[in-house]
Protein backbone atom coordinates (compact mmCIF):
# COMPACT_ATOMS: atom_id res chain seq x y z
CA UNK A 1 0.00 0.00 0.00
CA UNK A 2 1.29 3.46 -0.90
CA UNK A 3 2.04 5.73 2.06
CA UNK A 4 0.11 9.02 1.97
CA UNK A 5 2.19 12.19 2.02
CA UNK A 6 -0.77 14.41 2.92
CA UNK A 7 -1.15 15.35 6.59
CA UNK A 8 -4.03 13.67 8.39
CA UNK A 9 -7.11 15.60 9.39
CA UNK A 10 -5.87 15.57 13.00
CA UNK A 11 -2.53 17.05 11.98
CA UNK A 12 -4.28 19.72 9.91
CA UNK A 13 -6.52 20.60 12.88
CA UNK A 14 -3.57 20.84 15.26
CA UNK A 15 -1.71 23.11 12.81
CA UNK A 16 -4.79 25.34 12.41
CA UNK A 17 -5.09 25.61 16.20
CA UNK A 18 -1.40 26.51 16.59
CA UNK A 19 -1.73 29.16 13.84
CA UNK A 20 -4.82 30.65 15.51
CA UNK A 21 -3.06 30.87 18.90
CA UNK A 22 -0.06 32.57 17.30
CA UNK A 23 -2.37 35.17 15.70
CA UNK A 24 -4.11 35.86 19.02
CA UNK A 25 -0.78 36.32 20.81
CA UNK A 26 0.46 38.69 18.09
CA UNK A 27 -2.79 40.68 18.27
CA UNK A 28 -2.58 41.02 22.07
CA UNK A 29 1.04 42.15 21.84
CA UNK A 30 0.20 44.70 19.17
CA UNK A 31 -2.66 46.14 21.25
CA UNK A 32 -0.80 45.77 24.60
CA UNK A 33 -3.67 43.76 26.08
CA UNK A 34 -3.07 41.07 28.71
CA UNK A 35 -3.67 37.42 27.85
CA UNK A 36 -5.74 35.00 29.90
CA UNK A 37 -3.91 31.67 30.20
CA UNK A 38 -4.33 28.48 32.20
CA UNK A 39 -1.46 28.02 34.65
CA UNK A 40 -1.20 25.68 37.61
CA UNK A 41 -4.89 24.81 37.55
CA UNK A 42 -6.01 28.45 37.51
CA UNK A 43 -6.84 31.07 34.92
CA UNK A 44 -4.36 33.94 35.19
CA UNK A 45 -3.71 37.15 33.27
CA UNK A 46 -0.24 37.77 31.90
CA UNK A 47 0.99 41.07 30.47
CA UNK A 48 1.43 41.30 26.70
CA UNK A 49 5.18 41.82 27.27
CA UNK A 50 5.42 38.31 28.76
CA UNK A 51 3.54 36.73 25.86
CA UNK A 52 6.87 36.04 24.14
CA UNK A 53 7.32 32.99 26.33
CA UNK A 54 4.16 31.55 24.76
CA UNK A 55 5.79 31.40 21.34
CA UNK A 56 7.60 28.18 22.16
CA UNK A 57 7.28 25.49 19.55
CA UNK A 58 4.38 23.23 20.48
CA UNK A 59 5.06 19.64 21.41
CA UNK A 60 4.76 17.57 18.23
CA UNK A 61 1.52 15.66 18.09
CA UNK A 62 1.77 12.11 16.79
CA UNK A 63 -1.09 9.81 15.94
CA UNK A 64 -0.45 6.17 16.72
CA UNK A 65 -1.44 3.98 13.80
CA UNK A 66 -3.73 1.07 14.42
CA UNK A 67 -1.78 -2.08 15.03
CA UNK A 68 1.51 -0.18 15.25
CA UNK A 69 3.89 -1.22 17.99
CA UNK A 70 5.62 1.47 20.05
Amino acid sequence: MKKSTNPSLTQQAMQALADAVAKVIADHRRRSKPLAVWCGGKAVWIPAKEAGALNEAPTPYHVKRRGAKS
